[in-house]
């Protein structure tokens, strides 16, 4: 009988969201509805809940790492790669998106953030990634190439030089991440990004920004003029 309820239930909830869409569900039922084709018999509306008390937001809880999620009760190893991939899904796409847009421009820089955000804002500990660029903006590759604080001890001059010229780079962008959510640039973060401009000059590569990101929020060195292009 209780199956027979739970399986009712579940069945209403998908016919609710061909009906109004995603837009009409609270963030738990949308959770909730994912994991219903997970989890098999169990109650998912109680552990999606559980899932947003933890980590907040749907966003939050795609990205975490699949021993965080297991934490939660209700959440198997199974669920908890099925969760990541759909995270990494999402994060792909933009991915592929933000490919195809001139940086500089307005809505290819927010794209770019948005990007960052998800790649690395929700990490627990310090990465820092190049985006090197093509001369009409838009990005070649990119690539962590360091990972811990970030100072001129940990990243290292010559290695992004290197791999600036073997992507032939006209531009490139630094970010990572502060995972303690301050997004004040250090002495050190300031200090290697004003030596990185000046070096890339020589060899006529424009350093455009650097972008520190957290879960939530950013900070552009360009943006707040510590860095000047043109």
């Amino acid at each position: 009988m209780e199956n027979n309820q739970m399986q009712g239930h579940r069945k209403r909830l998908r016919e609710k969201y061909l009906k109004i869409g995603y837009k009409g569900f609270a963030d738990y039922e949308i959770l909730e509805l994912i994991l219903t084709y997970s989890i098999k018999l169990r109650d998912c509306k109680s552990i999606a809940k559980n899932l947003l008390f933890r980590f907040k937001t749907i966003e939050k809880v795609l990205k975490a790492e699949i021993n965080d999620l297991q934490k939660v009760d209700g959440i198997g190893k199974e669920t908890a790669i099925y969760l990541k991939v759909l995270g990494d899904v999402t994060l792909n796409q933009f991915y592929k998106n933000i490919h195809k847009m001139d940086i500089v421009s307005l809505k290819g820089k927010n794209e770019l953030i948005n990007y960052l955000k998800g790649d690395v804002g929700f990490l627990k500990s310090e990465e820092f990634k190049v985006v090197y660029l093509s001369s009409d903006n838009k990005i070649v590759c990119d690539e962590i190439l360091f990972k811990g604080t970030i100072d001129r001890s940990v990243v290292y001059p010559r290695k992004i030089m290197e791999r600036a010229i073997d992507n032939r780079a006209k531009g490139i962008i630094f970010a990572h991440n502060h995972p303690s959510g301050n997004l004040t640039p250090s002495k050190k973060d300031i200090e290697l990004t004003l030596e990185m401009q000046e070096i890339l000059e020589k060899v006529d590569i424009k350093l455009l920004d650097h972008i520190i990101v957290s879960e939530d929020s950013y900070f552009s060195f360009y943006e707040n003029g510590l860095i000047e292009y043109f």
